[in-house]
């Protein structure tokens, strides 16, 4: 089948190529939007990895009881750092009220405080 446009040239392609070539073009942009939305904990991950610094600085410990501005970790009071970072062992960020005593934790104290944490990372429970 010849069509002629309004430009004056002939198409000899059938119609049929294009909307295939649409749908395709639909279908993978689709595909790559619900990955986005589903989440590629790869692409999450690398997106906010932890700072170098932090993690050559983590202390372990078990949370042995928690107030609403400090945190007793294996037996040793630390204030908390109104700014703090707490993550699961997946990288998921968490909420303060998430942290229970006996979670196991890996925690890092603000650069120059001995006493106060900034980034807390607690292994929940599988």
């Amino acid at each position: 089948m010849m069509k002629t446009t309004s430009a004056g040239h002939i198409s000899t392609k059938p119609k049929g190529n294009r909307v295939q070539r649409s749908t395709m073009i639909s279908v993978s942009i689709f595909c790559v939007a619900v990955s986005g939305v589903c989440g590629n904990s790869q692409l999450a991950h690398a997106l906010d990895p932890i700072p170098a610094h932090i993690l050559n600085g983590l202390q372990a410990g078990v949370v042995t009881s928690v107030e609403q501005q400090s945190i007793n970790i294996s037996g040793k009071m630390y204030t908390v750092d109104h700014e703090i970072q707490i993550r699961d062992q997946e990288d998921n960020v968490l909420q303060p009220e998430v942290v229970q005593i006996g979670h196991e934790v890996k925690f890092h104290l603000k650069k120059g405080e001995s006493n106060k944490i900034d980034f807390l990372i607690v292994y929940m429970p599988q």
